[in-house]
């Protein structure tokens, strides 16, 4: 393959890339939405399950879940790719979540209850409401790098 066909080649897969993960519209930055916290307790309550993916609609494909207080470094770490700035940062005693397509955090949303376990999960992770708890199944979990 010639120089100008590596080119090319990586032209067309960056522009695959990138419009694989389009964000619609949504922004990166840290969002607590009392919405969807009682969407999660209404799950938990009622013993009802729902994939992420309804409760968080839009091009994500992974999720990582994470307990907090966490300072911005930590959960970059975590994550592994920077967060974009966060005008309400990460000192929440509830949950963080942050999703990801491919490599790059696309939605970051916040609760101000401890609702869900901690861990990294694929875009086809259900939550099952057990009355007490939320249960988190992934039928395809993400591989650790």
């Amino acid at each position: 393959m010639g120089p100008l066909m590596r080119v090319v080649a990586l032209v067309l897969f960056l522009l695959v890339t990138f419009t694989a993960c389009g964000v619609e519209g949504e922004s990166g930055s840290m969002e607590y939405d009392e919405e969807f916290a009682n969407q999660l307790r209404e799950l938990r309550d009622g013993k009802q399950s729902r994939p992420l993916k309804e409760l968080v609609p839009g091009d994500w494909t992974t999720v990582h879940i994470i307990i907090g207080p966490h300072t911005e470094e930590w959960i970059e770490r975590e994550v592994g790719a920077p967060l974009p700035e966060s005008e309400y940062g990460f000192d929440t005693e509830g949950n963080i979540l942050v999703f990801l397509c491919g490599e790059e955090v696309v939605r970051m949303k916040g609760t101000t209850g401890r609702l869900l376990g901690e861990g990294h999960f694929s875009s086809e992770v259900v939550l099952r409401g057990t009355g007490s708890t939320i249960d988190i199944i992934d039928p395809t979990p993400p591989q650790p790098n």
